[in-house]
């Protein structure tokens, strides 16, 4: 059998590190159905500028010096490493996703001593399992196709009294973004994540400002809003738009507080936020919004359901450590 060479692949050599991006989403999305991927120009802007304290790990895999498997390692100081491997479908069950997952846990020793990856195929379970890991949650990812009608089809809920929706696009706006911090740090805390080891919460307002920078310079339109009751923040929405590929949008974190739920302010959110969609011109480019709900989020399956989104495929996110014991 031939062997597997692994190499390391240098962030700061465009054409490598484009080719590499390539090969990782290749196998990725391979026999999916509209899979969002980073375009060249958000993982130029990633690499260039990378996050303070950050540790990425890149690995290209050859066989006879044909390129055809990668991996990525993504790990912030005392959080699980973040790993993506792929091999693309010609080449599997030869060994190469078993180096790449080698050559990562050697890359890692020393920075994580806990991995956290996805899938959304069996074989990637076993694959992975194989490994040590073991799957800690899963969720569906939903697909809505796109563009929206003149007006979204759902019906309007009736207003809640009290209830305020403001939305924008962009950096959240000075006399909202410490509800916006108070918010995201409780959805960090609140949203499924099975057993899961949890990331740092990531709620501060300079930790806030320093995200919106990096995501600008990396192409994305925040598309947001936050509902006020009375007065008083008690939920948020947002969607990202990829200004250099927005083929694909992604639907990201919804969040009501607990004591407000089953009032209507999710569907309210959810709503408002697809017409502030409207105002940001690529999203005219748009064929699906995507989005993630644990299989077990019965109320907002619910929602994202009367709001068009259909069931895609399962993600499978699976934990286990630098050793693979």
């Amino acid at each position: 059998m031939t062997a597997v060479q692994i190499t390391p692949v240098d962030p700061a050599d465009r054409e490598a590190l484009l080719a590499w991006n390539a090969l990782l989403r290749d196998g990725y999305t391979a026999g999916r159905d509209a899979v969002w991927w980073a375009s060249e120009e958000s993982t130029l802007a990633q690499y260039g500028n990378p996050k303070p304290g950050r540790i990425s790990v890149l690995l290209l895999a050859r066989l006879d010096d044909e390129p055809v498997g990668a991996a990525g390692a993504e790990v912030d100081p005392g959080n699980p490493a973040q790993v993506e491997l792929s091999v693309l479908p010609g080449h599997r069950r030869r060994g190469v996703g078993r180096a790449l997952a080698a050559a990562a846990r050697a890359a890692l020793d020393g920075h994580a001593s806990v991995v956290q990856a996805e899938t959304s195929s069996e074989a990637g379970v076993a694959f992975a399992r194989d490994q040590g890991m073991r799957i800690g949650n899963q969720e569906h990812r939903l697909l809505r196709a796109m563009p929206l009608p003149p007006e979204t089809e759902a019906a309007t809920p009736a207003p809640t009294p009290g209830l305020e929706i403001r939305t924008w696009h962009g950096a959240c706006p000075e006399d909202l973004v410490e509800d916006w911090a108070r918010l995201t740090t409780q959805m960090d805390a609140d949203v499924p994540m099975g057993d899961l080891t949890r990331p740092a919460s990531r709620g501060e307002v300079e930790d806030l400002r320093r995200s919106e920078q990096r995501m600008d310079e990396q192409g994305w339109t925040l598309v947001r809003g936050l509902a006020l009751l009375e007065g008083t923040a008690v939920g948020y929405t947002e969607i990202f738009v990829n200004r250099h590929d927005p083929e694909i949008l992604t639907q990201d974190d919804t969040l009501v507080e607990r004591a407000h739920r089953g009032r209507g302010i999710g569907r309210a959110l959810k709503l408002a936020n697809l017409e502030n969609l409207r105002a940001v011109p690529e999203a005219a480019q748009a064929r699906w919004i995507q989005t993630y709900t644990a299989l077990d989020n019965e109320p907002m399956l619910a929602l994202n359901r009367s709001l068009g989104f259909r069931e895609a495929d399962v993600l499978s996110i699976l934990e286990g450590t630098t050793s693979g014991t």
